[in-house]
């Protein structure tokens, strides 16, 4: 009689641990659904948002850091939707060498203005929407829909993301903070080693503005720009060359050479290796007269620098300017990724200083 009553006991309490664990489970699982329907919501409330745009405006500051040097940038993003058609517009001012570059997506295609030497690229392609922008709603909505976690906060939402980029290896997670209304506050990107790597802090956003009819326009861009010219590039501080310090490649210098093609001098810098590539420069010039140049390449945000590149018969060539010298890489055994890493790092050393 006793075993039977300690089964019956034994029994009871077997019950009871199902019941406790089954109602944990269904609190467990209730609490996930709720995560999960916040977490679609989030998604699907963030799209509708884009979705019902036709423009924006955003403000913001933004800064690269690669090592101990960093790069501040104030950044103007305009959108608007044209019939149908995506126009943009994108200033890059750099605060250091008081210069702006614009890029201008309109019904005739893409071009990027540098103010200060009045010259003008046109491109072909469907930028800024071919690739992620870290500073562009479209792309930062992209994010949300794609695989994140979403944490719901008092104030808005936090995002936080694996990033991959073609042309940027090195960046490997995004966080961004938006409000209660899908405004984004901030942009953090993280490379390989946890280090910050961009910090992007909106200042002001707007949405649905309205904006001038020659707003997207080449030339009434070019005209305010150049009105706007606290100094023009024309001359560098520095004799060249300037070399690319701490550049990340198996390389070592093998020949500086200095040239002359009408009258202009430029230096050529060889670099051999298994990553050998060849960089050559000049003093930048502002041109007379704005032309509208169009180039058959890719345009490439080098830190906060718009350039370009080509590709043909093997050879990678990457094309900038900064702060008064134009530069010309390029490799045949290197990326495009790699000869931007070897952009980033340009400066003007000692002579005792390796190079």
């Amino acid at each position: 009689m006793k075993l039977k009553f300690m089964e019956g006991k034994v029994g009871k309490w077997l019950k009871r641990i199902i019941v406790v664990l089954l109602i944990v489970g269904l609190l467990a699982f209730g609490a996930y659904k709720l995560i999960a329907n916040k977490t679609n919501n989030v998604e699907k409330n963030a799209l509708e948002t884009l979705e019902k745009l036709n423009s924006y405006y955003m403000e913001a500051n933004m800064e690269f850091f690669k090592g101990e040097d960093s790069r501040k940038y104030g950044v103007k993003v305009s959108y608007k939707k044209d019939n149908g058609d995506d126009l943009f517009r994108v200033s890059m001012y750099d605060k250091a060498s008081e210069q702006e570059q614009i890029i201008v997506k309109n019904n005739d295609g893409v071009f990027v203005l540098t103010p200060a030497l009045n010259q003008v690229y046109k491109f072909k392609g469907d930028w800024p929407l071919n690739g992620h922008k870290p500073y562009l709603y479209q792309s930062m909505i992209e994010t949300i829909q794609g695989t994140c976690d979403i944490s719901s906060l008092d104030e808005g939402y936090l995002i936080v993301s694996t990033l991959k980029i073609n042309n940027m290896p090195s960046w490997s997670r995004q966080e961004m903070k938006f409000t209660k209304e899908y405004k984004p506050e901030w942009v953090h990107i993280y490379d390989n080693n946890n280090d910050v790597a961009v910090k992007i802090s909106f200042s002001k956003v707007e949405f649905n503005p309205t904006f001038a009819e020659s707003y997207f326009d080449v030339n009434s861009n070019m005209s305010e720009a150049r009105n706007n010219l606290t100094s023009q590039t024309s001359s560098t501080i520095y004799d060249l060359p300037y070399y690319p310090v701490n550049a990340d490649v198996d390389a070592s210098l093998k020949e500086v050479s200095n040239i002359t093609i009408n009258s202009d001098k430029q230096v050529m810098l060889t670099y051999s290796g298994n990553q050998g590539f060849t960089v050559l420069e000049s003093t930048a010039k502002s041109a007379e007269t704005m032309e509208i140049i169009e180039i058959n390449g890719e345009i490439e945000e080098i830190y906060g620098i718009i350039g370009y590149s080509t590709s043909n018969n093997n050879i990678n060539k990457l094309f900038f300017t900064y702060q008064g010298v134009s530069y010309q890489i390029w490799s045949d055994s290197v990326s495009v990724a790699t000869l931007i890493e070897i952009a980033s790092g340009m400066e003007h050393v000692d002579d005792n200083v390796e190079k």
